[in-house]
């Protein structure tokens, strides 16, 4: 075990990596560089035919480290997007299926992580968005580019535009969850749909998964994800994103400037 995540064989070809960084699983650069390393681990080694990606705390993921964001210059800023970027990816490169579960809050990068895994399943108490324009910025990790894939195009407006937060019944409504079930049931329901994978062809479930990144992701990826980018520097260099970084470390609502 690593010093946030810890990664098992846990049942007949099903690996388990779980996030554990406290209280919430905000994730600093340290934590995403731990994950990263996993996956590339997993992806080398590991002889598991399905990954599960899970939390041990109460929340699957808050989103960035706002903390650690505050002190950044704008070019460390910039760095911690290529670190978040290179996580993701390594997640949604890796061959085999991965199942998200998700618990409590799910929101910002937390969210886009779950974006680059193959499904998605809730609990009922979690609560899931991107609600970046709330702090100054747009979702700068994939958010833009993954969700649209998922949702369609005039959902994912909604959901960005608004930064609203979504329980996960509602999720599901909108097609971002598989399956939403009690707390107590998340972990079960990972592992029935896992099985299930398990029950066909390995080779064929990989180059299924190939096939279809390949045509819905791949091909776009990197033109969208440097559009992503570039959009998300414009609101770096704002008044109003340093307003909401403030306004947040004081717990008070920003006063935007339009600037």
């Amino acid at each position: 075990m690593s010093k946030f995540t810890e990664f098992k064989i846990i049942d007949n070809y099903i690996g388990c990596l779980t996030l554990a960084r406290n209280p919430l699983n905000a994730l600093s650069s340290d934590f995403l560089i731990d994950i990263t390393n996993k996956i590339n681990e997993i992806a080398i080694k590991s002889d598991c035919r399905v990954l599960i990606i899970n939390s041990s705390l109460d929340n699957f993921s808050v989103g960035a480290d706002l903390k650690e964001r505050k002190i950044m210059s704008k070019s460390q800023s910039e760095e911690a997007l290529n670190i978040f970027n290179d996580c993701f990816n390594s997640i949604e490169d890796l061959e085999i299926p991965t199942i998200c579960l998700i618990n409590g809050y799910c929101l910002g990068g937390g969210t886009e992580l779950s974006l680059s895994c193959d499904l998605r399943i809730g609990s009922t108490d979690s609560i899931i968005g991107l609600p970046e324009t709330s702090i100054g910025i747009i979702p700068g990790a994939g958010g833009t580019f993954r969700l649209p894939k998922i949702l369609g195009v005039q959902r994912s407006k909604y959901w960005i535009f608004t930064g609203k937060k979504f329980r996960g019944e509602e999720a599901k409504k909108f097609g971002f969850l598989i399956d939403c079930v009690n707390k107590d049931k998340l972990f079960d329901a990972g592992l029935l749909i896992a099985n299930d994978i398990l029950k066909n062809a390995p080779i064929a479930i990989k180059c299924s998964k190939k096939a279809i990144n390949r045509s819905l992701y791949q091909r776009d990826r990197e033109i969208a994800l440097n559009n992503e980018r570039n959009s998300y520097n414009i609101t770096l260099n704002t008044k109003d994103r340093d307003e909401a970084l403030d306004a947040f470390v004081n717990k008070r609502k920003p006063n935007w400037s339009n600037e």
